[in-house]
């Protein structure tokens, strides 16, 4: 009994001892557990570490040239060329006086008369669409003039409109079908008055929005305005610079209103360049546009007390030339030669005649300075003037006729490099001469088309002007009410000749008013541009 009881303690002992050591084990368990959670979190910071660095090595350094993927080891340079489908052609509104507002007594208040402006239109060749419409027009709901082919039966694929001008401008969109030289669009504003402070003529043909214009105007002298309209027919506002240059001294001019102005989107803006520069025989300016195209032309007007001195549309000189011709004067008209140049130059002015040059003179002009050189009086066979330099210039013709009872009008005839297919078109009452002239000294020829307000051909003319020679050709000898002119210079004359209409008016002659006034050819040469890409296959950083 006694061993029993001591075998049962022992038991109970054991049992004890079992129990201790089994509630001994859970603080093991715990204690490896977290042992796991700390490996965790160490292992996963150690990670994160890794990764950011190797965010930085990619952000902060540039892998070695040799191990960046690109096609063929370097760049991939694609050039395009691509053409011209929309044509814009701004016109600018009725010429008007700079201040229109009444002082005084009535008889000393100027006046702009029974002054009226017409417009002609015309596109050539395949054409989807050309329209005229008002400018501006802000609001869109200016109604818009189709020009239209109303003789498709011919093969001269031209479509005419003509329009009244009256305080809005025009502006002409058109679309080509098929681009090649001889298909485009021209048109030109015209503006008369028998009465008042702007009697005479004053003419342009319609210009096309560009980033940079140079211009060469009459003198800003007391009684002179020139109104610098410029025109921006982009849904996208610019500012436009302006630098201006004088006879007075040598390089830019202080002057004295701001030298930037800022056109809004699908707007015009008015700079007055007579109040910026003020007592000048001549300016130089040259404008240009920070984000977009822009046109732009100079109102000209001039007066002397109760005198009409005359009044124009001025619009930009073509680039810079050592040889240049300027066709359209004639007999009875007083010339001045505006130059201008980057460089000290010596030119050498002539009249051309049907037979060649004629009273050869030579000039120096200062660099970065206007040259205001009066040429007298017109011969009585000259019908251009020839300029020769020996560095680039910039030249213009001013032309003064005088009228009775003291009244005058003038023209400018602007250098412009003439292609080889160009063309005019010519509001309708209008009458005058066709000039052509060679600066070249060898023969060449071109073929003359004239067509009426429905689109048909008229007359084919061929025309051949000796070397360093001009002729001339009025518009009755074209056809009937002619409304547009095309001139195709052939292949052999390579751009050598230089053209414009001298205008006249009958409306003008009835009233004893004298005019003087030119209309310019528009380009038909193809339009296009080069486009390089350089493509490089690289890390995108």
């Amino acid at each position: 009994m006694k061993k029993n009881t001591e075998t049962m303690n022992s038991q109970h002992r054991e049992n004890q001892q079992g129990a201790i050591f089994n509630k001994a084990e859970p603080p093991v368990q715990m204690a490896s557990s977290r042992s796991r959670r700390i490996s965790k979190i160490a292992l996963a910071s150690l990670s994160a570490l890794v990764i950011l660095a190797m965010m930085f090595v990619l952000v902060a350094i540039e892998p070695a040239q040799g191990q960046v993927d690109s096609e063929n080891g370097s760049s991939a340079i694609q050039e395009h060329t691509v053409t011209q489908h929309t044509i814009t052609g701004y016109c600018p509104s009725r010429m008007s006086l700079a201040d229109s507002a009444s002082y005084g007594d009535s008889q000393f208040q100027a006046t702009s008369g029974d002054i009226s402006s017409d417009s002609a239109h015309a596109a050539f060749g395949a054409i989807y669409d050309s329209s005229i419409t008002a400018f501006p027009n802000g609001d869109g709901t200016a109604l818009a003039t189709q020009l239209e082919d109303k003789d498709p039966t011919d093969d001269a694929a031209v479509s005419v409109a003509q329009s009244t001008v009256n305080a809005h401008a025009l502006v002409q969109n058109t679309q080509l079908l098929d681009t090649k030289n001889g298909a485009g669009a021209a048109s030109s504003v015209v503006s008369q008055a028998t009465q008042g402070d702007l009697r005479g003529l004053s003419a342009t043909s319609c210009v096309s929005p560009t980033l940079s214009q140079s211009f060469l105007l009459p003198p800003t002298d007391t009684g002179w305005t020139q109104q610098l309209v410029i025109a921006n027919p982009t849904d996208k506002a610019t500012a436009i610079s302006i630098n201006v240059w004088g006879t007075g001294s040598e390089g830019t001019l202080a002057l004295n209103t701001a030298r930037t102005v800022t056109v809004g989107a699908g707007s015009e803006s008015v700079y007055d360049l007579a109040a910026a520069a003020p007592q000048q025989d001549g300016l130089f300016v040259t404008i240009s546009s920070k984000d977009t195209a822009v046109a732009a032309v100079v109102k000209v007007v001039g007066l002397d007390g109760l005198k009409t001195l005359g009044s124009e549309y001025v619009t930009a000189n073509g680039s810079a030339s050592q040889s240049m011709v300027l066709p359209g004067v004639t007999k009875g008209q007083h010339v001045k030669l505006l130059a201008y140049a980057e460089a000290a130059s010596k030119i050498s002015l002539s009249w051309v005649t049907k037979a060649g040059l004629k009273n050869s003179r030579s000039e120096s002009i200062e660099a970065h300075r206007v040259a205001s050189i009066d040429m007298g009086s017109v011969p009585d066979d000259a019908m251009a003037i020839s300029v020769t330099a020996d560095n680039d210039i910039h030249a213009s013709a001013i032309t003064t006729v005088n009228g009775s009872n003291g009244q005058q009008d003038f023209g400018v005839i602007a250098a412009q490099s003439t292609p080889q297919f160009s063309a005019i078109a010519l509001p309708k009452g209008l009458d005058g001469s066709l000039v052509v002239a060679n600066h070249s000294t060898q023969k060449a020829s071109a073929d003359i088309d004239s067509y009426n307000a429905d689109g048909s051909r008229l007359e084919t003319t061929t025309v051949q002007v000796g070397p360093n020679a001009a002729s001339s050709l009025a518009l009755s000898d074209l056809g009937s009410h002619v409304a547009a002119i095309t001139v195709r210079q052939q292949q052999s004359s390579k751009d050598a000749l230089s053209w414009d209409i001298a205008l006249s008016s009958s409306t003008l002659d009835k009233a004893k008013v004298a005019a003087s006034s030119y209309l310019q050819p528009i380009s038909l040469m193809l339009q296009h541009a080069k486009i390089t890409v350089n493509e490089t296959v690289g890390v995108l950083r």
